[in-house]
């Protein structure tokens, strides 16, 4: 059993880690740094350790304020979720959920399924923030987040949504009917390529494929470079090129043959797409029927 009078202790240790700055965190919790600081220091002095590694530009943790963190975030967040469970039980959702995601995320895992999500809960709006870099959730004052999981950072909580996906390759018959069917990912090299440039970086992107166990990457050419992917399956479906997209973006132009999907023993496995967001504690309905709603929609992805 915990002794109650270090939970206050506890939190203020946490808030101060969060922040790495006693003054940010002093301003959240409404007291004064030196308060918060003697506050970190009584922790310290009883449990015969230091914990935050301090000069007079940072505030660091020490190895054993690592490993205290760890278990003292999880039973933060376990105490809030049990506080807000009764409030949950009679809040309504309500308010906006603001998102920050990337634009092909969008299409794939939202824009089909908001009209119904707003007919089941009309008071929660949603804003939708479009942009292929990271954002900062808290920084940026975003309720959630959408990225693939090797982009999340360690200490969000990362969620899960849809199945694992593929980037295929792909054209229309039309091309085809002008351009040899490649038959290994080599071939490529005689066909003209449609190539996606990265809005936020301006790289263009390299082709990747599963190559027995190992992965093979390509720089392909081709006469279209474009930043959109609206547009790049534009010129896909008018037969202008051959395309590596991702497959859910073209399920429907698949089956009916408006695409053909090529060389399928190299498609390459993407990771899975998360929703990621700081912390379960006190998550307000809004945001739990969101993630509930949209998670539910792309079960069957």
């Amino acid at each position: 059993m915990i002794e109650p009078a270090l939970l206050p202790a506890l939190a203020a240790f946490e808030c101060v880690a969060r922040h790495a700055s006693f003054s940010r965190a002093a301003a959240e919790m409404g007291l004064s740094a030196s308060a918060l600081s003697q506050s970190v220091r009584s922790l310290e002095t009883r449990l015969g350790v230091r914990l935050l590694a301090r000069t007079t530009r940072r505030v660091g943790l020490t190895d054993e304020g690592a490993r205290l963190l760890d278990g003292v975030r999880r039973g933060l967040d376990e105490l809030g979720g049990a506080l807000a469970s009764l409030d949950q039980a009679r809040e309504q959702p309500g308010g906006t959920v603001r998102i920050t995601l990337p634009r092909l995320a969008f299409a794939q895992y939202f824009a089909p399924h908001v009209a119904a999500f707003s007919a089941r809960y009309p008071e929660v709006g949603i804003e939708f923030s479009l942009d292929d870099k990271l954002a900062d959730l808290v920084a940026d004052r975003f309720d959630i987040g959408l990225r693939m999981a090797d982009n999340i950072a360690g200490d969000m909580v990362a969620i899960p949504i849809g199945p694992p996906q593929r980037m295929i390759v792909a054209a229309a018959p039309a091309y085809f009917a002008r351009h040899p069917v490649p038959q290994q990912p080599a071939d490529l090299a005689a066909h003209d390529c449609i190539r996606f440039r990265y809005p936020t970086s301006g790289r263009i992107a390299h082709w990747l494929f599963r190559d027995g166990d190992g992965e093979l990457e390509l720089e392909v050419s081709g006469r279209f470079i474009i930043n959109d992917a609206d547009a790049e399956l534009d010129l896909l479906r008018r037969g202008l090129g051959i395309s590596q997209v991702v497959e859910s973006m073209v399920v429907d132009d698949l089956r009916a043959g408006r695409l053909r999907e090529v060389l399928a023993d190299y498609a390459w496995p993407m990771p899975v797409a998360h929703l990621y967001f700081p912390s379960r504690a006190q998550m307000p309905a809004r945001l739990r029927v969101f993630i509930d709603f949209f998670r539910q929609a792309n079960a069957g992805a």
